[in-house]
C-alpha cells in the first residue's frame, strides 16, 4: 500500500513538473495549450468553412473544434509519450524508481491540455445555450478513456524504440501530418465516397472522432461495435506494450 502511495505521489510530482517546465519559459506560457487548437481551428475554419464539407453551417465550428481538439490530444500524447524517456535521461540514470511513470506522466501532460481545452468548449456552448446529452457525455468519456489507454500503449512501445532508433520521432511527425488528413477532422466522414471514403472509414481516430461529435451534439450513440473491437485492440496494445517495456527498459542506459 504504502508502495503504492509513492508511485502515486511521484506520478503527480513528475506531472506537475513536466507541465511547469513545458510553458514555464515561453512568452504566452500556458495560453498555448489553448492559442494551438484554436488557431488551427480559425485557420481551418475559414479556409474549409466555405465548403462545410458534409456539415451544415450551424454545427460546421462545433464539430470542426471537436475534431481538432480531440486530434491534437493523440498527437501530444504520442509524442510527448515517446520522447518521455529520452527527455528525463539525467533523472533515469541517477534515481530510481518506475520507468514507466515517466511515461504516463507524459500522456497524461496531454490530457490535461486535452481538458484545458474542453473547458473552452463547454464556455462557447454555454453561450449558445447548447446542453449535451447525459448518454453522449457518458459515450464521449468513454472514448477518450480508450484513447488514453491507446495511446499510452502506444508510447511503451514507442519510448525505448525512440531511444536506439532516433529518426522515429521525424517518421511519427510525418505520419500524423498524413494522419490529419485522413482523421474526418474538417469534413464529415460520412460524405467520403470510392476508395478514399473506405480508406477513411479504416482510420480508427477518424471514427472515434465522428462518434464523440454525434455523443456531444446529437446525443447519439454509434459505431458501438467498432468501439467495443477498439477497446481489444487497446487492451492488447496496453497490455503487450507493458510486458515489452519491462523488458527493454532495463537495458536504455548504454543507449543514452
Amino acid at each position: 500500500m504504502a508502495h503504492r502511495r509513492n508511485n502515486k505521489d511521484l506520478l503527480v510530482e513528475l506531472i506537475r513538473t513536466d507541465f511547469k517546465l513545458r510553458y514555464s519559459n515561453s512568452l504566452l506560457g500556458i495560453a498555448w495549450v489553448v492559442m494551438k487548437p484554436m488557431l488551427s481551428f480559425l485557420v481551418l475554419f475559414f479556409i474549409f468553412g466555405a465548403f462545410r464539407t458534409g456539415f451544415n453551417s450551424k454545427d460546421f465550428a462545433p464539430n470542426l473544434l471537436i475534431g481538432i481538439i480531440m486530434f491534437t490530444f493523440v498527437q501530444e500524447g504520442t509524442t510527448f509519450g515517446m520522447t518521455s524517456l529520452l527527455k528525463m535521461a539525467d533523472i533515469i540514470l541517477k534515481v530510481s524508481f518506475p520507468r514507466e511513470l515517466a511515461v504516463l506522466s507524459s500522456v497524461t501532460i496531454s490530457l490535461v491540455n486535452f481538458f484545458i481545452n474542453l473547458g473552452v468548449i463547454l464556455v462557447i456552448t454555454l453561450l449558445v445555450s447548447f446542453v449535451p446529452n447525459i448518454t453522449g457525455i457518458i459515450y464521449f468519456a468513454a472514448i477518450m478513456v480508450l484513447l488514453f489507454v491507446l495511446v499510452y500503449g502506444s508510447s511503451l512501445y514507442l519510448s525505448i524504440i525512440l531511444i536506439r532508433v532516433r529518426d522515429l520521432e521525424n517518421i511519427i511527425m510525418i505520419l500524423f501530418q498524413l494522419l490529419f488528413w485522413g482523421s474526418a477532422i474538417f469534413y464529415d466522414i460520412n460524405t467520403l465516397t470510392g476508395t478514399v471514403g473506405h480508406l477513411v472509414r479504416l482510420n480508427p481516430i477518424a471514427i472515434l472522432i465522428d462518434s464523440s461529435r454525434k455523443a456531444l451534439l446529437y446525443g447519439q450513440i454509434i459505431n458501438f461495435n467498432k468501439f467495443l473491437i477498439f477497446w481489444v485492440i487497446a487492451l492488447i496494445i496496453f497490455l503487450t506494450g507493458r510486458l515489452f517495456f519491462n523488458r527493454q527498459v532495463k537495458r536504455i542506459a548504454e543507449y543514452f
